[in-house]
């Protein structure tokens, strides 16, 4: 597993833990208030259902990125399982440490995650043409 020494990937492993606890926890609480305000019945007026729907949609939002946010963890922990966390997907290099300690389901290291969001920024104005 790269440069990683083992007491470094118990650190990540439970940085992970922790945050795939909070994520399921934050997942739920959206559900939650997003089932509460769908419930309410017809707002009184037009700011009051303007305001209801933009929560929604901001709770839309912190769902999807917490979904993702589990799924990246689930695919880190796979990694680990399989003796290639640590290691770059796209060049085979190591990760550093410092960026794993930042982002602990990093899959990329830095110079290839860049390159990842070149090309992403790329396509985008492309299609926008």
């Amino acid at each position: 597993m790269a440069t990683l020494t083992q007491q470094q990937i118990k650190h990540l492993s439970d940085l992970m833990d922790v945050r795939f606890a909070r994520e399921l926890e934050e997942i739920r609480a959206v559900r939650e208030r997003t089932r509460g305000e769908r419930d309410e019945g017809v707002p009184a007026d037009w700011i009051d259902a303007a305001l209801v729907e933009a929560t929604l949609a901001a709770d839309d939002a912190v769902f999807n990125q917490d979904v993702q946010d589990v799924r990246d963890i689930k695919a880190a922990r796979e990694r680990l399982s399989a003796g290639t966390y640590g290691i770059c997907t796209d060049c085979g290099e190591p990760i550093t440490y410092e960026r794993l300690l930042a982002y602990p389901t990093a899959k990329r290291c830095i110079h290839c995650q860049r390159l990842h969001e070149q090309e992403i920024a790329a396509s985008r104005l492309v299609r926008a043409s």
